[in-house]
Order: C-alpha cells, then structure tokens, then sequence
C-alpha cells in the first residue's frame, strides 16, 4: 500500500499503565498469582504510538505531573517520534495512571483509573494553544478529556477531520456532545451501549448500535465487539468484519491499534469499509501473545487484512 503521510495530533491520555495477568484462573475474593507489567499508556499515546509506526507525523497534547513518571513519559515521547504539542508540566497534580487486571485469556476483569489531572485541560488550555493545535492535518482526541473541553476542540478544528476514541463506558457520555462534529468515532459495545441505549453484546449487537448512532446524526462510527470483530455504518450503509479464531495475549490495546490504522486508512480516502478491515487488521496484530507478537506495519496488515471474513 503506497501512503500519503498525514500529520495527526492526538489528544488525551497520557500515562502510566500497570497491567496484571492473572496466571491461573480468577478466584474473586481471593489472592490471585499475577505478572505484572509497567508501560507507558493512555489511548491517546497508544493511538500516537501505532500511527507513527505506520508512517504518519503525529503529535500529542496532554498533560503530566511534574514528577518522575512525567518526565518519564515525555522523554519516551521525543526518543518514539512522537511530538510533544502544548504538553504541560502540572505542579500541582500527579501524572495519571491506570491499572488493568487481565484474566487468563487477556481479557479486562476490572481497570482502575486514576486521571483527575486530565480535568485541568480546561477550555481555556485550548484557546491558549489555539494556532498550535489548528497547524496539524487532522485531529484523534479521547473521552479522557472532560465534556466541555471536547466541545471546545470540536469548535476550534475542522470537523471533516476530527477522529475520537472512547475509553472507557464512565466516560462516553462526554462525547455526547460532539457527535455530530465528528468524522468518524471508535468504541467498544459497552461504551456504544452508553451512547445509543442500545443493548451490548457481540458483533450483531454492535452492527446494531453502530446503525443507530449513525442514525442520530453521526458521520461515521466503528464498534468493536472483542475478538469477534467489528461493525462499522456509515452515510453510505453499514456492515460487520469477523475477526478469525486466533490466540490472544493483552487485549486491552487492541482497540486503540484498531482505531490508529482505520484512521491512517481514512486519511488516504478509502471507504470506512475498506478501512475498517485495516483497522480490524491491526487490532489482531495487537492482540498477539507478546513473544510471537507481529511488528505493526502496512505489510503486516495486508497480510492479516486477508484473514478476515466479511
């Protein structure tokens, strides 16, 4: 695939993940033998992340305690070409962090967020970063920042190339507000559950949802439905791709792989059909056990792309 590079700035999470594998079966209420793993995260970095390995410019706004795991975090940014954009220093409150336990198979049981310093990117942070932020090609922003903030960002940059990625149900309904100001949208059944008041379920209930959304005024919207696959509508129709059967590792970051390549797909004009099988795509790639664990990139994806059942 020849590719047109963009420059996409990200907007959001940026943190620290700590995530715990359980290394046996789940036994609630009781003490669990785990491995645990310490990365840089947030779904606006993991989406930074996965675009700069497809070849895209990318750059990410967000905001960090001024402590060790802050300046941690920036430094991981500079050395993976990554930009820092209108990044600030907070002095007066702790980088985030999130903490994911992950079952046997890689699945989320519980994640512990701890993201309060991502209410200070206030409206006006925006408007002070105003001629920074427009200077980008196209924009992902996250539900980690607050409802006001995105409809605030959804004023100041061009709506025909503005992307968003839910991250969790607590925080959808934030994206509420800027639906209709969207190119396109990503989330899972649980979080499209929040925003369509549709049941949740598997990949005929996000078909559903996503049909619904869309419905309502939304350009474009893909929803996942964990190793099953994805449904995706559009102005133009709707549709689901069936993920294969396939072992699975950490599943938590799949989604934001699958959002950063349909986005870079989108951002060389094809279909969002066409695009979502890129992105189920690189969704699979993630979820690959660690060891055995494909490198991201558009060979990689044409190769697993022909995988998937329509």
């Amino acid at each position: 695939m020849t590719c047109r590079q963009s420059r996409i700035l990200c907007l959001g999470g940026l943190h620290w993940d700590t995530i715990l594998r359980c290394q046996d079966k789940l036994v609630s209420g009781e003490s669990n033998p785990v491995c645990t793993t310490g990365i840089p995260g947030g779904v606006a970095f993991n989406v930074a992340t996965a675009l700069s390995r497809l070849g895209s410019d990318v750059g990410l706004t967000s905001r960090v305690g001024r402590d060790k795991n802050g300046k941690s975090l920036y430094d991981h940014l500079e050395s993976n070409d990554i930009q820092p954009v209108a990044l600030e220093f907070d002095s007066e409150a702790p980088t985030g962090s999130y903490t994911a336990v992950l079952d046997l198979n890689g699945e989320l049981v519980i994640g512990l967020a701890d993201m309060a310093i991502y209410d200070r990117l206030s409206a006006e942070y925006w408007q002070k970063y105003e001629a920074q932020l427009q200077s980008w090609d196209a924009w992902c922003v996250d539900s980690n920042l607050s409802g006001p903030a995105l409809e605030s960002l959804a004023m100041l940059l061009d709506s025909s190339r503005l992307y968003a990625v839910a991250t969790s149900p607590a925080k959808s309904h934030r994206l509420g507000g800027v639906l209709t100001r969207l190119n396109t949208l990503f989330l899972n059944t649980c979080e499209a559950a929040v925003l369509s008041g549709r049941e949740s379920g598997g990949l005929r209930h996000a078909l559903q949802q996503a049909q619904c959304l869309r419905d309502r005024g939304l350009k474009q919207v893909v929803i996942t439905a964990g190793a099953q696959g994805v449904a995706w509508a559009d102005c133009g129709g709707c549709g689901s791709l069936t993920a294969p059967t396939a072992e699975t590792g950490n599943l938590s970051g799949a989604g934001d792989a699958l959002a950063a390549a349909t986005i870079a797909a989108l951002e060389q004009d094809h279909s969002l059909r066409t695009a979502a099988r890129w992105g189920l795509s690189a969704g699979i790639i993630a979820a690959q056990p660690g060891p055995s664990r494909t490198a991201l990139s558009w060979h990689a994806l044409e190769q697993t792309a022909k995988l998937i059942d329509d």
